[in-house]
This record gives C-alpha cells, structure tokens and sequence, in this order.
C-alpha cells in the first residue's frame, strides 16, 4: 500500500500550523474569509484571491455548486442563520502534498450565534456563543501565485453535524418546523 508524508497537528491554528505553507493559507482563509464573513460581500475579486475559477463547494447535505456566484450563495445560505456569528476552531488535522497541491482532512468545533439570545458557551480564547457543532472538512488546495500566500482552494467538502445549532434555533423561536419543510 503506498504512503505518504502527512502533517499532522491537534490544536487551534499556532506557530506549528503557520510552518506548513497550506495550512498557514487555511488559518489566513479562514480567519479572514470565512469567519470575517468575508463571503457576505458577494465581491468577484475577493472570491477570486481565495479560490480557483473551477472551485467545488459540497455542503453537508452533500449539494455541491461551483464558481463564484454559485459557491457565494450556498455560503451565504450556509452561514446566514448565524446573525451572531461563527468562529471554526480546528482540533486535528493532516494535510499531505497531492497532485500539484495540497489534501487537508480536519476536524473542527464550529461555534455559532444568535443575535439577542444569551449565549452560555465559551470557546478557548473567550469568546460566548450559542451553540458549538462538530465537524469534518477536507480541502483540495493548489498552488497560485495569483492567491494569498501562493495557494488557492480547488475543493471544499463539509461533513458537519449542524443539529445542536438547529436545536438551538428551533427551541428559541429562531427557526419553527415550517422552515425545515416539517410543517
């Protein structure tokens, strides 16, 4: 069976992370263009420095779009609920070289808010939230002088379970059945 060398971490973004190339893009990515809610601005050249013209998005219901506008709308309806924001905190991850680029697969804790709700969970570095969900990612990165740091992201698959965040939301009035097509 062949192998390869991998990088892998456990903890949140750090010194070690910003040694590997990929992964100090991933921390910058999605510090900067994800939980900034960058993504809301539906702007073609802040997209663009960050993905390649063919990018796949799957989210967790395994929908999958590509390009610019496609990808921002799936975005935007993904994270949209949030109103208080997210933050991705990752817990473990390896990333080896592959085909020109880059595979990461991690794990992540992906805090979330409401607005006007109080929030009871803290993260490491403080932060309340309203609910916490687990999660698996696996990126495909490739190299571009054109992205930030030299890479730019090819493919992004989200395997995440959003059910404490739903239950949050449905238990608050956020959300009722009917929005989930169960009324």
């Amino acid at each position: 069976m062949p192998t390869a060398q991998a990088f892998v971490h456990n903890g949140n973004w750090d010194d070690e992370t910003d040694g590997n190339q990929a992964m100090k893009f991933m921390a910058n990515y999605t510090r900067n263009y994800v939980d900034n809610r960058d993504f809301m601005k539906a702007e073609a050249k802040i997209f663009d420095k960050w993905h390649t013209k063919d990018f796949i998005f799957q989210k967790s219901d395994g929908t999958r779009t590509s390009g610019a506008d496609d990808t921002t709308k799936a975005l935007q309806e993904v994270y949209a609920i949030f109103s208080g924001g997210h933050k991705h905190r990752p817990t473990s991850l390896a990333c080896w070289d592959e085909d020109g680029g880059y595979t990461m697969f991690g794990h992540a804790k992906v805090y979330v808010g409401f607005n006007g709700h109080g929030k009871s969970i803290t993260d490491d570095d403080g932060d309340k939230w309203n609910a916490v969900m687990e999660g698996g990612f696996r990126f495909w990165y490739v190299t571009d002088e054109s992205g930030v740091d030299g890479i730019k992201i090819k493919e992004t698959r989200i395997y995440a379970d959003p059910m404490p965040a739903i239950g949050y939301a449905l238990q608050n009035g956020i959300l009722s059945p009917k929005d989930l097509g169960l009324a």
